[in-house]
């Protein structure tokens, strides 16, 4: 008698923890690929694993740098960074996310996300900021399912990739929308429990 087809899905098992310097090569690896086979990132050149070190030595403290771990392999990183250097700026925070290229669509961003944006919440940040190069729906899905709303788009802003890109804004504000006085933002180490 045949048996009955049964699928049999490895569950694939990934933590997230705070990135370590260490992992800024695999992280260079994972924005290179990015950079060099797709438009959504605007770089135009590899970036070296020391130019990462060189930043999230600089931001470790002021924003949540996290990756995505699966035995020993990095997946994918998700990070806050300064959105404007001026000091009004100091509770809105720039965020993206890059996933190691087939990855994508395995929940790995919603991971990182599921992680990330509570972190910055419980730092104090009220509003949160990504630009995202369009079309892309999948990073625009991702975005919204996190509570990011589309404000407008700068058409034909960048150009890559042998043709004009443009550059969707998406906003997420958090915490009291009022006019009192905000308290400083808090390290990430204060909120963030464990690794």
């Amino acid at each position: 008698m045949d048996q009955p087809h049964r699928d049999y899905r490895v569950v694939m098992v990934w933590q997230v923890r705070r990135a370590r310097a260490a992992d800024m090569e695999a992280v260079a690896e994972i924005v290179n690929e990015h950079i060099a086979t797709g438009w959504a990132h605007f770089g135009d050149r590899p970036l070296a694993a020391s130019e990462w070190v060189a930043d999230w030595e600089a931001y470790q403290e002021r924003y949540p740098w996290l990756v995505a771990v699966q035995d020993g392999q990095i997946g994918g990183l998700a990070y806050g960074k300064t959105f404007n250097p001026r000091a009004a700026y100091d509770w809105t925070a720039e965020v993206s996310v890059y996933l190691r290229e087939g990855l994508q669509g395995q929940g790995i961003g919603s991971l990182l996300y599921g992680a990330l944006i509570p972190a910055l919440d419980a730092q104090g940040y009220r509003c949160l900021v990504s630009g995202i190069t369009t079309p892309n729906e999948a990073s625009v899905r991702l975005h919204e399912r996190f509570g990011f709303r589309h404000l407008g788009t700068l058409e034909r802003v960048g150009y890559k990739m042998g043709a004009w890109r443009n550059v969707g804004s998406w906003q997420r504000l958090a915490g009291p929308l009022d006019d009192a006085e905000p308290a400083p933002i808090v390290p990430v180490s204060a909120v963030w429990d464990g690794d």
